[in-house]
């Protein structure tokens, strides 16, 4: 049995848990776990509905960066997906923290979704070059139609509970704190309902009334403006046309080919490579993740050029007080006369003080 994920059942409700410290992230473990839970799930015979719950802080966040750049091992997230929707007992997703690019495509795949109302769901790997290529651009736009898919995909914003529930993105939101008990709550009621198996890729209403629409010519027309350049967002509408266009598993087909264009895109490789380096400016060499951090309550500045005034002025801005000292009188006049301009706002409001 995996070390990450643990099936379990509680009267007729099969639990399926994540636990993958820091953010349940679709690693090769969950991915792994997942498949081999949904196994005993599907041959307990004393479970009538499944629920797919996370340990701690959130659901799925996403994609595991420390995969990025490497071979992707089996089982892919394509298949959990689908193994998630052809399953033969309906599976119920319980959404707390962030369901964010897999993590929202695997809950796409389960039959049922709720959502804790502190809950956000999204797929934002168009800010990483990319789209999502485990079919959430062919089962978003089956539950919100193509023009709100579009919205949500193309900008990659992520979208609170209560506007996913409008959207249908979800089919239910609780206000608790608890998402295995709002979970379990919800999959005894459709167990009692004897509620069948609800598969997104079946559903065809919502892509009926986008055919024949000007929603892409609009779309494309709008990203001509706001992301003139950029490759992603208009693959990101191609690919939401193929769900509309072609049947289910063609649009499947199709994605995957606009997603192997995006990874070759030299935007892509540019975009996670800041995304990298975002994270690692944040990291001190050989200071330990423990390291306590201290209250900083208020900044003094040794040197009042060009620089410590830009200083003073960022620490202003953050609404902490500031002390300037020039051990030279002649470096002061001339350092002040350049930045007063900068920081006579902030000097006004009592930000910045001067010795």
């Amino acid at each position: 049995m995996s070390q990450v994920v643990r099936y379990t059942r509680e009267d007729t409700i099969g639990v399926i848990s994540i636990d993958y410290p820091p953010v349940n992230a679709m690693g090769h473990p969950v991915r792994a776990g997942l498949l081999e839970a949904l196994q005993l799930g599907q041959a307990d015979d004393q479970a009538r509905v499944l629920l797919l719950v996370c340990e701690g802080r959130t659901f799925i966040a996403g994609a595991d960066i420390r995969e990025f750049g490497k071979l992707i091992q089996t089982p892919l997230l394509t298949e959990v997906v689908d193994a998630l929707e052809n399953s033969d007992k309906p599976v119920v997703a319980a959404i707390h923290g962030t369901a964010l690019g897999g993590g929202l495509e695997t809950a796409l795949g389960c039959h049922y979704r709720i959502a804790l109302a502190s809950a956000r769901v999204g797929l934002p790997e168009v800010k990483l070059g990319l789209l999502p290529g485990a079919g959430g651009t062919q089962r978003l736009p089956r539950l919100t139609g193509a023009e709100a898919a579009l919205d949500m995909i193309t900008s990659g914003r992520f979208v609170a509970a209560k506007e996913a529930l409008s959207l249908g993105i979800v089919d239910r939101v609780d206000e608790g704190a608890d998402p295995k008990a709002a979970g379990l709550a919800y999959a005894r009621e459709l167990a009692e309902q004897n509620a069948p198996v609800r598969r997104v890729r079946d559903l065809e209403d919502r892509l009926a009334a986008d055919r024949g629409s000007d929603v892409f010519d609009r779309v494309r027309a709008g990203l001509e403006k706001k992301a003139k350049g950029q490759f992603a967002p208009f693959r990101c509408v191609d690919a939401v046309e193929a769900a509309v266009t072609l049947l289910f598993d063609e649009g499947l087909k199709r994605e995957r080919e606009l997603f192997g264009q995006c990874m070759e895109s030299p935007q892509r490789a540019g975009l996670i490579h800041a995304f990298f380096a975002e994270r690692e400016v944040a990291k001190v060499k050989g200071l330990s993740p423990d390291t306590p951090v201290r209250d900083v309550r208020k900044v003094g500045i040794i040197g009042a050029g060009t620089m410590g005034g830009g200083i003073a002025m960022n620490f202003a801005n953050a609404g902490l007080p500031v002390t300037i000292v020039e051990v030279a009188q002649e470096a002061l006049d001339k350092g002040l006369g350049v930045i007063r301009r900068n920081y006579e706002n902030s000097a006004k409001k009592g930000r910045i003080s001067q010795q």
